[in-house]
């Protein structure tokens, strides 16, 4: 039941009947009013309602079916504020006021179901939304806060939120059970054309530093053409674009690659720059330069799709980081390392790939994908070392300085066949990959380590180092689908994956005849070894589905593996091969239509990398040593998870919760062993018992008539690992225990906005080997509010304050209260011109802090990091839509028709 004003249609409350038919609704003031009732089944009741009284009784309201009306020849068409259409809530976007020029983000915030946090992540019926399409497709990027940021709400018709189903659901029309939460934005026809985009200039100082930060892109769209292109100069931790601008002009040109159990994986191409935040997670000071440019588009009805992508990066970061380590042994003693490091990282990058996509009928379709990457990193560090024992007494200190100048060329391409044929859930589909890799590298390691003790001599270390490493994995899949019963359905696959990796590393010292040139090669440190590995795999799967309630899946993965180790220094060699088992299962049962509950298990294996394999000495740090093992096998993971949410479209209650743990046979860990001196050796080895486990819950309610959102979060995760500490199986349990309430308020005119947030975790780490590891806890709170003054002015502050246990080993103050503020004024017709004064870290006490524990030890890092500066900033985002038709484009249709 909703009730819109007359006037305007907006949309003034809503509410459900009970189960006898009666409902009550509380009217904010007297006005005429259009009331209007719907039911799946029965058309849509519209009645005006003059609402002058305290109380309107509107007495019996009939309802006819939609059977009866086709009957009667009679047609109407009436809009409802919100339907819900089976699995899809659609909001008629008009139905809810906002303000001129307003953005789909302050859209959403309108929509009742729907929260939007101060970084544009956007909540709907208690899950993350992680994709948003426009008329059903991508628009640039499904990225959800990349599209609601950038489009105007008043090109939105309808938004419709559904969990969409996977491609491979998609396509096979068998429900394997997985959902993805999803906003469609369907676009008024008159708003399909245009661009819009992002100019931004800032300059600052502060902290002894000067600051920038310069940003601009472009995206233009006509039909399904889409162009954009993006450049970006900052040093304020703006290393690429912004997680909610990030990837968005990619072209989804992904490898598939099969799994050692038969699964299908898409992977992207990735490296440091495209990593979060681009390498940069608040360490050092960062420079970045990059740009970029985004081609696609669909013709021919569909029947062929084309994107392409250029990219470059260069990046520049200094890190300086002092960090705090406590070691646990099994003679319950204890032993410290205190390491001073200067870091300096010099990187760019180049990255083209490129899709095409065509549709050779209408029930198949062929794709290939191709992505060249090449980058170079040179990177400079000193460090300054000391291993203390437990009465603070020095046993050892080291001074080293390494280099590396190293480029990585990676191509990755793919063909796919998919093919649906005339008989519902019937499919077949086929593809071939391959990933290369080639990655050179050349550096230097020289250090010098001085010994309290008499029986060691001080040492030093002069070498160069060269690596070589390669790796060609070629991938083909093969699967079959086929519909067995009307709720049961097959799916078959076979898969085949080649994976040869070789890696030649070479040290060198100085010739003690001419002492300046490294030509003595140092066969203790240097090694050429090469692993092959060649899989075949078959799967099968039965699935039921079951009147869109059940769906439920049984299968078994079979695969093959052959392993081939070459020592190509000694000429040796080593094979062995395993035949694996995959089980897996899962079942979902929706309980109600917004009530979900979900069970899985699932088997796969690990195999030890080319690193881990090689039995030769890691020195880059002479006083922590690391040797491979050969013998190494595969490790075996156990998952099962179970999920549930449940949802209330009207009071926007959700509960949303969710447990998953691991079991590993045969993890691969370490064996570490520590002298008398501080130097210790670790190798990998085998072990068993190892798993992690986490459980979460949360819940939250929208309270309409007071404009706010309130929740409250809790989770936990367990870690149990095993390893072995000078000859003693050592256990450790590493538990995090977690806790948040929130609420955050929009005032109905959206002048004013405030969020808060008050969180604590406790953390405990135990080892079997010793007592004396470290628990504590720690404290995070926020605050956030801003207000839109008269005359275009609006003001803003936020607070973040962080409290964090002093121990006996961390007993330095890292408590911070990191103070943020801002004032702005907005110009031009449509508020696109915004220049904002703002200082970032009033307090000037943002602290670059880590504290962790793992294993047998526990850590503290302190590094530098931005801190308070003030910088003046200039943004203009300019739109520009086709918001109606051109006279000569409305002739040119009336003739052709």
């Amino acid at each position: 039941v909703t009730l819109m004003r007359a006037s305007d249609s907006v949309l003034t409350t809503y509410t459900r009947t009970d189960q006898e038919g009666k409902f009550t609704l509380n009217v904010p003031k007297k006005d005429n009013y259009l009331l209007m009732i719907t039911f799946p089944s029965f058309v849509d009741y519209v009645q005006k309602v003059d609402v002058q009284k305290d109380v309107t009784e509107l007495g019996d309201i009939p309802m006819v079916s939609r059977t009866h009306l086709m009957k009667e020849f009679v047609f109407t068409e009436q809009v409802a504020a919100i339907k819900v259409k089976g699995d899809t809530i659609e909001y008629v976007a008009d139905s809810f006021k906002v303000k001129d020029n307003a953005t789909v983000e302050s859209l959403l915030r309108r929509l009742p179901g729907i929260q939007v946090d101060k970084d544009g992540n956007i909540v709907a019926q208690g899950t993350q939304v992680q994709k948003v399409l426009v008329d059903g497709e991508e628009f640039f990027t499904d990225d959800p806060a990349v599209v609601s940021k950038s489009l105007q709400a008043k090109a939105v018709d309808k938004v419709q939120v559904f969990d969409k189903k996977s491609d491979e659901a998609e396509f096979t029309g068998i429900d394997d059970g997985e959902r993805t939460k999803t906003i469609n934005l369907q676009l008024k026809d008159n708003m399909k054309r245009g661009y819009f985009g992002k100019l931004k200039a800032g300059g600052g100082a502060g902290d002894g530093r000067d600051y920038f930060e310069n940003q601009g892109m472009i995206n233009a769209f006509k039909g399904k053409r889409k162009i954009s292109a993006f450049g970006i100069m900052a040093n304020t931790g703006t290393i690429g674009l912004g997680w909610e601008d990030r990837d968005k002009f990619s072209s989804n040109d992904g490898n598939t690659v099969v799994g050692d159990d038969g699964s299908i994986t898409t992977y992207y191409s990735s490296d440091d720059f495209e990593s979060w935040d681009g390498q940069y997670n608040g360490r050092g000071y960062p420079k970045a330069w990059t740009g970029g440019l985004h081609y696609s588009n669909k013709w021919n009805e569909d029947v062929h799709h084309l994107s392409g992508t250029y990219r470059y990066a260069k990046q520049n970061i200094e890190t300086a980081n002092n960090s705090l380590y406590e070691y646990s042994l099994p003679d319950d003693s204890v032993y410290y390392s205190r390491t001073k490091d200067n870091t300096t990282k010099v990187g760019q990058r180049n990255r083209v790939g490129g899709m095409y996509e065509v549709k050779v009928d209408s029930l198949s379709t062929i794709k290939v994908t191709g992505v060249y990457n090449r980058s170079n990193m040179r990177t400079n560090s000193s460090y300054d070392q000391q291993t203390l024992a437990e009465d603070g007494s020095i046993i050892n200190s080291s001074k080293r300085n390494t280099t590396n100048d190293g480029t990585t060329t990676r191509i990755n391409s793919s063909i796919t066949y998919r093919k649906k044929f005339k008989k519902d859930r019937r499919t077949i589909s086929a593809s071939i990959s391959e990933n290369y890799e080639e990655s050179i590298g050349e550096g230097f390691v020289n250090s010098v380590n001085v010994y309290n003790s008499v029986l060691i001599a001080d040492d030093t270390l002069d070498q160069q180092k060269e690596n070589n490493n390669t790796a060609l994995r070629v991938n083909g899949y093969l699967s079959y689908t086929e519909p067995l019963t009307k709720d049961l359905s097959l799916s078959t696959a076979y898969s085949f994956s080649a994976n040869n990796t070789s890696a030649e590393r070479n040290t060198f010292n100085k010739s003690s005849i001419t002492g300046d040139s490294y030509d003595v090669l140092d066969s203790t440190f240097s090694s050429n070894y090469a692993f092959n590995v060649t899989t075949h795999s078959g799967k099968m799967f039965l699935r039921y589905s079951h009147d869109k309630k059940i769906n439920a899946s049984v299968g078994l993965s079979v695969s093959n593996s052959d392993f081939l180790q070459k020592d190509l220094r000694a000429d040796t060699s080593r094979s062995y091969s395993f035949v694996n088992f995959f089980p897996s299962a899962s079942i979902s049962y929706k309980i109600k239509r917004q009530t979900r509950l979900r069970f899985s298990y699932n088997g796969s294996t690990r195999q030890p990398t080319l690193d881990q394999l090689q039995p030769i000495q890691n020195n880059i740090n002479p006083l922590a040593i690391t040797i491979g093992n050969d013998q190494l096998t595969q490790e075996f993971n156990h998952r099962i998870s179970l999920s549930f949410n449940d949802y209330k479209v009207l009071s926007a209650r959700y509960i949303w919760a969710n447990a998953s743990a691991t079991f590993t046979d045969n993890a691969i860990s370490r064996s570490q062993s520590v002298d008398s001196i501080g130097r210790s050796v670790t190798r990998y080895v085998n072990v068993d018992g190892n798993f992690n486990a986490y459980a979460g819950v949360s819940i939250g309610k929208r309270i309409q008539k007071l404009n706010t959102s309130v929740g409250t979060r809790l989770n936990t995760s367990m870690r149990r690992t095993n390893n072995i500490v000078n000859g003693v199986t050592n256990t450790s349990t590493n538990n995090s225990y977690r806790g948040s309430v929130y609420a955050n308020y929009e005032s109905e005119d959206e002048k004013l906005f405030w969020s808060i947030n008050i969180g604590g975790a406790y953390n405990d780490n135990n080892a079997t080997i010793s007592t004396q590891l470290t628990s504590y806890w720690t404290l995070e709170n926020s605050f956030e509010i801003s207000y839109d003054l008269p005359w275009k002015f609006a003001i803003g502050t936020d607070v973040n304050w962080f409290l964090r246990e002093r121990t006996q080993v961390f007993d330095q103050n890292n408590n911070v209260i990191r103070w943020n503020g801002f004032i702005s004024r907005k110009f031009l017709k449509n508020d696109q011109l915004e220049l904002r004064a703002s200082v970032f870290d009033i307090l000037n006490q943002n602290l670059g802090f880590e504290r962790f524990g793992s294993d047998n030890y526990v850590g503290e890092q302190n590094y530098n990091t931005i801190r308070r500066y003030g910088m003046l900033m200039l943004t203009w985002d300019f739109t520009k839509t086709a918001m109606g038709a051109q006279q000569d484009d409305v002739a040119n249709v009336i003739l052709q028709n």
